[in-house]
């Protein structure tokens, strides 16, 4: 029993660090194919911290993280038809040098932030919840899953910016087996998503200028200067349709499309609408993969297509509470078109596997604001590719190291500014661009090592390292974590 317990304890390791399994882990989007794509329950608790240190970034997102946070996991077979799973997390740490953004969550609503030219660290705390279930009915498994993420945003000095964002998600989805050999699924979700703003300061010396951004350096100078509260109120609704093959998943297709709607409301106005953003996505990934038994060998594809469009309403002013809306205009577009191959070939034995991840990409990128018109347009390659060795030991010992080289080569870009006259928006332009068009080239270090004592069994120490070199300096991220998988 004891030689079994240590059998299956091994093997839910080499799955948990299975390059097969990641790669085919895009099925898991539908939750009724969840629960298959493991074998065995699996329950993680990590600890973690991370230091990052990122000159090279959009001033937007700052100079780095640092942060620590704990993380529970758990996927429960019940039977072999019914499982569970859910996960909860905390982080809490800080943005360094944040700047032109006062606000938390920039990738989701960019460019409709609140900004100004001193900002400095941005403290965060996070907390998530999720959780699914499904179960196989006959030929057919049905699943749902849901979501909650919390995040709190600040600054203790001037400026002062208070952000409370809240996102929530549900998804529902079902597959059937077709003739014994494969499957056939369909998945739908909804997304609800909302930021509290809250802008202060606390010195009578005065304060910078706090601009209401529009995209690549333009603002709203109507409203620019007076506003220092907002509200964001998004949806999203998507779904999708894949099919795959029933025992071991060696073949996939997989496709979906999402909507996303956000508009940015004014409080301090009666929740004037400045600003709405409408975005579409449409994804597909698929591989096919062959087992010989000792060797495992596949090619796979992902591809993603982003376009966000920006609309401003037009306000008359009355007086300087009274805004009334006259009209609207659509001035920002950003689309983003990416593909990437991927191929792995897996040896190895009951105390060793080595695995090789080549991938080659494609990116291709267009921002334009029509008004005054500013653009910036990227075309590039990306390439490299992964290499992992798992050991196993006597008595539960597990070693997993994962090396990764790979480089990036802008191919073909182009900008255009609006020279607002503002010295330091122009700056934090070129500063932006000059990082959005430099090649890189990337180097990645992940270790870790399983083991077991008295107190705590099958417990695990590990560490990484990325190392990232651009045409003006590197940036550096280095992380820790300590818990147990059983």
């Amino acid at each position: 029993m004891h030689a079994q317990i240590n059998d299956t304890i091994i093997e839910k390791l080499r799955e948990e660090y299975s390059f097969e399994r990641l790669i085919k882990n895009s099925i898991t989007v539908n939750p009724a194919s969840y629960s298959g794509a493991r074998k065995y329950s699996i329950n993680r608790f990590t600890i973690l911290t991370e230091k990052s240190n990122t000159p090279n970034q959009l001033q937007q997102k700052g100079r780095g993280k640092n942060l620590w946070g704990a993380e529970v996991y758990s996927l429960q077979k019940l039977n072999d038809k019914t499982s569970v799973w859910g996960n909860a997390s905390y982080t809490q740490g800080k943005n360094k040098q944040v700047v032109w953004n006062e606000n938390s969550d920039y990738d989701l609503i960019y460019p409709y932030v609140a900004a100004d030219s001193v900002g400095g660290d941005m403290k965060f705390e996070n907390y998530s919840f999720s959780g699914g279930y499904s179960r196989k009915v006959n030929t057919y498994t049905l699943g749902i899953a849901g979501s909650y993420q919390a995040t709190l945003s600040y600054r203790d000095i001037d400026p002062r910016p208070k952000n409370t964002a809240a996102y929530f998600s549900l998804a529902m989805g079902a597959d059937k087996l077709i003739l014994e050999k494969f499957r056939i699924g369909v998945y739908a979700n909804a997304e609800k998503y909302t930021q509290k703003h809250y802008l202060s300061f606390v010195s009578n010396q005065g304060y910078p200028m706090i601009y209401n951004m529009s995209g690549l350096g333009n603002y709203n100078e109507l409203l620019s200067g007076k506003l220092r509260q907002a509200y964001y109120e998004g949806w999203s609704y998507g779904g999708g349709l894949q099919i795959f093959e029933a025992d071991n998943r060696n073949w996939y297709l997989n496709i979906g499309l999402k909507k996303f709607n956000l508009d940015k409301l004014l409080t301090e106005y009666t929740d004037l609408n400045a600003s709405k953003i409408n975005e579409q996505q449409f994804t597909f990934s698929a591989g096919k993969f062959f087992d010989s038994g000792k060797t495992v060998w596949g090619i796979s594809a992902e591809g993603n297509s982003t376009e966000r469009k920006g609309t401003e309403n037009l306000f008359l002013n009355e007086n300087s509470r009274n805004y009334i809306q006259i009209g609207s205009v659509e001035k920002y577009n950003h689309k983003i078109n990416t593909i990437i191959f991927k191929g792995l070939i897996q040896v190895g034995n009951e105390k060793a596997k080595s695995s090789l991840l080549p991938f080659f990409g494609w990116v291709q990128e267009k921002e334009k604001y029509s008004s005054p018109l500013s653009r910036i347009e990227l075309s590039k390659l990306t390439y490299g590719a992964d290499y992992q060795w798992l050991k196993t030991f006597e008595n539960l010992q597990t070693l997993s190291v994962t090396a990764g080289l790979s480089a990036a080569n802008v191919y073909q870009k182009d900008a255009l500014f609006n020279n607002s006259g503002k010295p330091s928006i122009n700056a934090m332009l070129q500063e932006n661009y000059a990082f959005q068009s430099s090649d890189f080239w990337q180097a990645k270090l992940d270790i870790h090592f399983h083991f077991s004592f008295p107190v705590v069994k099958n417990a695990f120490v590990g560490g990484k390292m990325i190392y990232s070199n651009f045409n003006n300096g590197s940036n550096t991220l280095f992380a820790m974590s300590i818990g147990s998988i059983f």
